[in-house]
């Protein structure tokens, strides 16, 4: 159901949007000096924005999926600190 509503700001600066959005979250986006739009929903905390930049969730996803695919291994210790090693070789060579 759309509707226009007049709302006045109080003299303390606030506007109430009636009871149906209490403790609802919403975002306030400025337009220019005399608009402003008020969507409601779920935002994404700063801490978790990167998840959803640059197809990050796809490669997650992906990793599971290989990740499942491909148990762990318990017999290639050995293996993995050889391949360190000559890693951090390579970059001490390039410093």
């Amino acid at each position: 159901m759309l509707h226009h509503q007049v709302k006045v700001v109080g003299v303390n600066g606030q506007i109430s949007l009636g009871k149906a959005l209490a403790g609802k979250i919403v975002k306030i986006e400025q337009i220019d000096k005399s608009t402003w739009v008020i969507k409601s929903g779920e935002f994404i905390p700063d801490s978790q924005k990167w998840l959803s930049e640059n197809d990050n969730m796809g490669k997650i996803d992906a990793a599971v999926k290989w990740a499942e695919k491909n148990p762990t291994r318990t017999d290639n210790s050995e293996e993995i600190l050889s391949k360190m090693e000559t890693l951090a070789k390579s970059k001490d060579v390039k410093n």
